[in-house]
């Protein structure tokens, strides 16, 4: 989709940026256990191989060399995800704070407990997205062009939005059930691809790329080159 990752002043990111970005990501999620170095580098799509000769910098006379890598932009794509999410989480909080701000208000004045559960609101507008997301048409036979993993880091941020919940995700799903989606968030690696719920929710959240009107990602752009055909979804032995 052309792009690539960009400093403030307008510059490409060069390999050793992304590399020293990437690092400092991963200590991150290491210290706070949030996630490891393993799923990171299954998040981005790539080997191991691929990611230990890109994270060392001795591998390439010329730096520039390594955007050859696929790491490099599967790693700059994150980092952006990560940032827009950790934005987002900042804006959202702010919000919630005014929220229960106003909450703490009423409590006050009417002696009641303020809900912890999404609003009426929230819950009506995150139904209208997926009643908008499923109208999409989108032949049954399109092949899977995510990872496993990739589905499951999309399906968790689907359900991390306000309103949304996981009965209304599994209705969307065509009435799933939710062991299926159980198993399949909990697998490691392909070894849930016969699961229905990699189907289903590849599926789902293409058609929402669709309505949203979004560019394939790299990622995504790199695994229709190394995936022909798409992802398999037959039982691994």
């Amino acid at each position: 989709d052309g792009w690539l990752p960009m400093t403030k002043s307008g510059k490409q990111k060069s390999p050793n940026q992304i590399r020293n970005e990437l690092q400092k990501y991963i200590d991150q999620c290491k210290a706070d256990g949030s996630s490891t170095q393993t799923k990171i580098i299954e998040r981005m799509g790539v080997n191991s191989n691929t990611f230990r000769r890109f994270m060392n910098p001795k591998t390439y006379k010329n730096q520039w060399s390594a955007t050859s890598n696929g790491t490099y932009l599967a790693a700059a794509q994150l980092l952006a995800e990560v940032k827009h999410d950790a934005d987002v989480a900042k804006k959202t909080g702010k919000r919630k704070s005014a929220a229960a701000s106003v909450n703490g208000s009423k409590k006050a004045k009417t002696g009641g407990e303020a809900g912890s559960f999404p609003s009426k609101s929230d819950k009506s507008d995150a139904q209208a997205l997926i009643d908008k997301i499923i109208a999409h048409d989108l032949p049954e036979d399109a092949p899977i062009y995510d990872s496993c993993p990739q589905v499951v880091a999309k399906i968790k941020a689907f359900l991390a939005q306000d309103g949304m919940t996981k009965a209304a995700f599994l209705r969307a799903l065509g009435n799933l059930n939710s062991n299926s989606l159980a198993r399949f968030v909990a697998g490691k690696k392909q070894d849930q691809c016969a699961n229905i719920t990699y189907k289903r929710a590849y599926t789902f959240f293409e058609k929402q790329r669709l309505v949203e009107g979004k560019a394939k990602s790299a990622a995504r752009m790199r695994n229709e080159c190394e995936q022909i055909g798409g992802f398999s979804t037959r039982k691994q032995s």
